[in-house]
C-alpha cells in the first residue's frame, strides 16, 4: 500500500469515525432531552392532579376536623347544645361527600352509641377517639403524609441536623 492510498484510508477511517461519533451524540443528547421531557411533563400533571384536588382535600380536612370537634363536645359535656343536630347534619350530609369506609364506619358507631347510649359517657368518648383516629389515617392517606398518623416524623423531618 502506498502513502497516498493510506493518507485517503486514514482519512476515510477518521471521516468516519467522526460521523459515528457526532451521529452517537446526538442520539444521546437527544434522549436525554426526551427523557427530560417526559420528566418535566409528568412534573406538571402531577401539579394540576394536586392542584385539582386541593379544594377535596381542604373540604376533608374541614369536615373531619369538624366532626371529631362535634363528637368531642358531646362525648364530653353534659350540655352539649346543638352538637347533636350538627352530628346528624354531618352524618346525612356534607360528610359522606369527603368520607371514607373507616370514617363513615366511625360515624355510624358513634351515631348508633349517641342514640342507644347517650349517657354512657364512656363509650360516646370511645368512640369519639376511634373517629379520630379513623380521620387521621383517611387524611394521611389522602393527603400523602405520614405526619397525619405518625405526628412525631413532622418534628424530625423539620428539625435541624443534631450536632
Amino acid at each position: 500500500m502506498d502513502a497516498e492510498t493510506l493518507k485517503v484510508l486514514i482519512a476515510v477511517v477518521g471521516a468516519s469515525a467522526s460521523f459515528c461519533w457526532g451521529v452517537w451524540t446526538w442520539r444521546t443528547a437527544r434522549r436525554d432531552q426526551l427523557q427530560a421531557m417526559r420528566e418535566e411533563g409528568e412534573r406538571k400533571a402531577e401539579a394540576r392532579r394536586i392542584e385539582a384536588t386541593r379544594p377535596f382535600l381542604e373540604k376533608q380536612l374541614e369536615l373531619y376536623a369538624e366532626a371529631a370537634r362535634v363528637c368531642a363536645r358531646i362525648a364530653s359535656a353534659h350540655d352539649h347544645g346543638d352538637a347533636v343536630a350538627r352530628f346528624w347534619e354531618l352524618y346525612w350530609g356534607e360528610l359522606a361527600l369527603v368520607e371514607n369506609r373507616e370514617v363513615e364506619a366511625g360515624m355510624v358507631l358513634f351515631g348508633q352509641a349517641l342514640q342507644y347510649m347517650p349517657e354512657n359517657r364512656s363509650e360516646l368518648r370511645h368512640r369519639a377517639l376511634e373517629l379520630a383516629a379513623a380521620c387521621r389515617a383517611s387524611l394521611a392517606r389522602s393527603w400523602g403524609v405520614d405526619a397525619w398518623v405518625a405526628p412525631d416524623l413532622a418534628s424530625e423531618r423539620g428539625a435541624p441536623p443534631r450536632a
